[in-house]
């Protein structure tokens, strides 16, 4: 039996493994000309002297780029450029963009398992020359990315330039379509839904009345059982809508979810058809989520575009949902809240939609879920512009529920 100090002989050869061990693993190998295809396809706006161009890669672009794969770890790399023909000097801020952006050296940490000490330093290089530059010199050129937190469909994406005064600052938001994601809604042809003899067009007295007129709610496909309760109305272009939903923070249905078996199982049914765009907004905190499910309806306000809705809260439990939130209302009145505070809305009001269902006789949807609700409707202007909570206007229609 080895004694301690014969066993004392043996650690020069223990520290030799663990040196070697140290030094190995995988080498690091990004693909720079990556780069070509987001340049190509950036999208560009202007202001003044103030050029700006965005792109966002797709998970397999991504991957290709950075030898990394970020979009597993909740991280979404966005593509900036920013050309400075002004006379003075810019701040790029990048919690502008995302307020829980990560930045380069951060995702270098979190993806240093499995490589060298070598490539791992080469990652760490090479995620830091490419991030976005905080600084643009007046007459520059600056790129680069920032490391946004991940999200399914459309990229929202605002960009803040901050110069030394009002007149030298900048805001440009962009809304960017990824390579490999299709929102159900882009396969619907909404200029094929209806004829011309289908379409009623109203001015506001006249939509006023039609939406009163409208039954109370969705039903399933044999139309024998009542769903939800259609409490939403969007009024504009199917842009700016899209564009205010996004801002807040709802995302899209990705499109084969129309067609699987159990997304459709018990789904709700309004002007003969499933719905035209479906929107989820998840809380979180809970697990829960909120689903808006839009359909455009066969009538105008003048030549906006008229979307009647039905807005839930499902209640989730391990990430499936049971059922829904049995006050239908506080959803509808939580689509109000998030579009006015995320400046997405320009003007609301109210619309008696049918009979309440109190408490303690309430409905049944087409999942079987009960609920209870006061009956009304609200109804939205979304805007993809920014509007102040200040400056939302109020339509006088019906009075505003007593909640």
């Amino acid at each position: 039996m080895r004694t301690f100090v014969q066993c004392r002989s043996l650690w020069p050869v223990w520290l030799l493994a663990l040196a070697v061990s140290a030094c190995a693993g995988n080498p690091y190998q990004p693909q720079v000309d990556g780069l070509a295809p987001l340049e190509k396809r950036a999208e560009e706006q202007t202001e003044g002297a103030i050029r700006v161009r965005v792109a966002v890669p797709s998970p397999a672009e991504t991957e290709s780029i950075f030898a990394l794969p970020l979009y597993d770890r909740g991280i979404q790399p966005v593509w900036i450029e920013v050309v400075n023909g002004g006379v003075t000097d810019l701040r790029f801020a990048p919690v502008g963009t995302d307020p829980d952006y990560r930045p380069a050296m951060e995702v270098a940490y979190t993806h240093r398992s499995g490589f060298s000490s070598d490539a791992r330093t080469e990652m760490e290089q090479f995620l830091d020359s490419n991030a976005m530059p905080r600084s643009i010199g007046a007459g520059e050129r600056r790129s680069g990315f920032v490391f946004t937190a991940a999200r399914p469909g459309t990229k929202g994406v605002n960009i803040d330039l901050i110069g030394p005064g009002p007149e030298e600052t900048f805001s440009f938001v962009f809304f960017v379509n990824v390579p490999g994601f299709n929102a159900d809604h882009a396969e619907v042809n909404f200029e094929g839904l209806y004829d011309r003899s289908q379409m009623t067009v109203h001015d506001a007295s006249g939509l006023r009345q039609a939406l009163a007129a409208m039954g109370c709610c969705s039903t399933d496909e044999t139309g024998a059982r009542v769903g939800d309760l259609v409490n939403a109305v969007m009024i504009g272009k199917g842009e700016e809508v899209l564009h205010a939903l996004l801002r807040a923070g709802w995302n899209e249905r990705i499109s084969k979810e129309r067609t699987d078996t159990a997304a459709t199982a018990n789904q709700a049914i309004l002007f003969g058809r499933p719905a035209d765009a479906v929107f989820r907004r998840a809380r979180a905190s809970t697990g829960e989520r909120n689903e808006l499910r839009l359909w455009m309806a066969p009538m105008r306000l003048g030549d906006e575009t008229i979307w009647m809705g039905d807005v839930i809260q499902f209640i989730v439990d391990n990430s499936v949902p049971i059922g829904i939130d049995p006050d239908i209302d506080d959803a509808r009145d939580f689509l109000l809240q998030d579009l006015w505070y995320s400046q997405g809305l320009a003007k609301f009001g109210w619309v008696v939609g049918g009979p309440p269902a109190p408490i303690d006789a309430p409905r049944t949807d087409v999942m079987g879920s009960e609920y209870f609700t006061d009956g009304y409707r609200i109804v939205l202007w979304p805007t993809g512009t920014p509007v102040s909570l200040l400056e939302t206007d109020f339509v006088d229609w019906d009075p505003s529920p007593g909640r």
